[in-house]
């Protein structure tokens, strides 16, 4: 009912407002700029290096977007936001919809819908990423659960560049695939090498389907990966593959072994989650690899959803020793947990990426972060070290896979080896179909194709 109000609601609203917030609409092709009462456009030094990003020039119409919606400043003056995964966004944070930011956001927007800098870079790999990163300051306008003339005039114009960036599905499905740049590149050891733990690996075959990782999904109707998708609001496709020592054979074969266990978890009156691991699950063997692979989504001319081969970020554990014993919630040291585990880390780099260099880069050991997902709404001042896996995953071996259906009491969540490369992403659109923050973008895409 909410999503189908949202509709309605965005389509009305967003046609009154046609020519003031799309000023190429009929009717409108002279805008008054004059009525602006926001602060001047601002621009970088020439100087600058920081923020470029789709052109060499600091003040390129699509450098000073960028930098404009992802550029967080702390209170000693320092900049932070370049090339982040993520906008430095919480749901709390107001410097995109209150003045100085508010004005400076919008002079920045209302500049580049003016001039049609959209058609200043035909690349479609830099319009899609610039595509992905509005989209994801629109959703946040959402999530702030505000709802303001500021708020709303920011989500308008907003969805006026997503749509003027937005792909033909063929050109999307022909986007370079970032993960296979990377293994080309030959930056990082295709194995993960016991002697050398902190050495982060990348392997070749991931995606081989007669390779001996496995993709799972849990079959049910959600994403597998559904806490992830959640939070990210379904603008990425995450993905979860396994890999025992044996191989793909003895994957399958332990995969398989997981179905005599009808009850994975049981219930657990005294502890915070109300269930406990059954200890009679089938453990993986020391050695076995997961990895959570999160790949864009982008919305393609006509307003839909289309995956692509952009790996926005990887996550690999091993496994090294498993911990024999079940134990409660309130005696488990989480430490201990992230002692069993080796984790590694690769994140999107935009700079990489249009370089040609692979788009991937090697999380260090020791790097700091600012914490998003997860984080209870911290602000981006609260920068800490990156903690790992086991933050979540504490349990020991198969106990941590979440995927299994912890969340969901002692209802049993079939995981399962996916043999259908559709599967996941077609839950995932299904899952945003569903969603206010999608309903108010296909509002507001459905009047500006009625206008």
């Amino acid at each position: 009912m909410r999503r189908t109000l949202s509709l309605i609601a965005s389509i009305v609203f967003a046609g009154s407002l046609m020519g003031t917030l799309w000023p190429d609409a009929p009717g409108n092709e002279h805008p008054n700029l004059s009525s602006l009462t926001h602060a001047a456009v601002e621009r970088v030094s020439p100087d600058s290096a920081e923020w470029i990003l789709y052109d060499r020039d600091p003040n390129h119409p699509w450098n000073r977007l960028y930098r404009a919606l992802y550029r967080r400043e702390s209170p000693d003056g320092k900049e932070y936001g370049y090339d982040e995964l993520d906008p430095l966004l919480w749901a709390g944070t107001k410097d995109l919809v209150v003045e100085p930011g508010y004005g400076r956001t919008i002079g920045v927007l209302d500049e580049f819908l003016t001039s049609h800098s959209e058609r200043a870079i035909n690349d479609p790999l830099k319009r899609a990423i610039l595509q992905r990163d509005l989209w994801a300051v629109f959703d946040w306008t959402i999530r702030t659960g505000r709802e303001s003339s500021q708020t709303v005039n920011l989500q308008n114009k907003l969805f006026e560049i997503i749509r003027r960036l937005a792909l033909r599905p063929e050109e999307i499905s022909r986007l370079p695939d970032s993960y296979q740049a990377a293994i080309k590149s030959r930056a990082f050891p295709a194995f993960y090498d016991p002697d050398k733990r902190t050495q982060a690996f990348l392997p070749p075959d991931l995606f081989d389907r007669a390779g001996p990782w496995v993709m799972l999904s849990a079959r049910g109707g959600q994403p597998i990966a559904i806490t992830h998708v959640s939070f990210f609001s379904g603008r990425s496709l995450f993905l979860i593959f396994m890999r025992l020592p044996g191989g793909r054979a003895a994957t399958l074969d332990y995969l398989k072994s997981l179905d005599s266990i009808r009850k994975p978890w049981l219930p657990d009156a005294n502890g915070p989650e109300g269930v406990m691991p059954n200890p009679q699950v089938p453990e993986f063997p020391p050695g076995t690899e997961l990895a959570l692979v999160r790949k864009a989504m982008l919305i393609d001319k006509e307003g839909k959803l289309q995956p692509s081969n952009i790996v926005e970020d990887i996550q690999l554990r091993v496994h090294r020793t498993i911990p024999a014993e079940i134990l409660p919630m309130h005696n488990i040291d989480r430490d201990d947990a992230r002692r069993a585990l080796d984790v590694f880390e690769f994140k999107f780099s935009r700079r990489q990426l249009f370089a040609g260099e692979g788009g991937l880069r090697a999380v260090q050991v020791g790097e700091e972060e600012f914490a998003l997902f997860a984080s209870h709404d911290f602000e981006f001042e609260r920068r800490q070290p990156l903690v790992g896996c086991a933050s979540c995953h504490f349990r020991p071996g198969v106990h941590s896979m979440l995927s299994r259906g912890r969340l969901a009491g002692t209802a049993r969540v079939e995981v399962v080896p996916s043999w259908e490369l559709n599967y996941e992403p077609e839950l995932t659109k299904s899952w945003k179909g569903r969603q206010y923050d999608w309903g108010l973008l296909q509002g507001l895409w459905r009047a500006r194709a009625a206008n």
